[in-house]
């Protein structure tokens, strides 16, 4: 089995920075001016959002890791979707968030996201 460990966790962190980053020009873009009104906007904006960028970017980073793979494209899809899963459960626990159903089904569909992106890099 041939396991890419350090692109696998580059690329997880890639994907948390470049969805925090989307949330944040969005929020910068489309956001209220009003202090106090901004941060129901963002938790708003990054409950409907965060479950969205998460699943197309584990998707698109397993797709392109795995492209170049000529075996173990599953696994290592498999292991992106974990590893930013993970990623992301770390910071909720870091955060003063309580648990949410959500958050259950966003990094669940980082997995299946990162499975999916794999397995349609084997059949193209």
């Amino acid at each position: 089995m041939n396991i890419k460990y350090l692109q696998l966790v580059v690329a997880a962190f890639t994907i948390e920075i470049i969805s925090v980053l989307v949330l944040a020009i969005l929020i910068a873009l489309f956001g209220p001016s009003d202090p106090e009104l901004i941060q129901a906007f963002s938790e708003n904006l990054a409950y409907w959002l965060g479950p969205t960028t998460g699943f197309l970017f584990c998707f698109t980073g397993a797709y392109l890791l795995t492209r170049p793979l000529s075996h173990s494209r599953i696994p290592n899809g498999v292991l992106l979707g974990l590893l930013v899963a993970i990623i992301d459960v770390s910071i909720l626990l870091g955060s003063d968030f309580g648990f949410q159903i959500i958050y259950l089904f966003t990094n669940t569909g980082k997995i299946v996201a990162g499975t999916l992106g794999a397995y349609v890099a084997e059949k193209i």
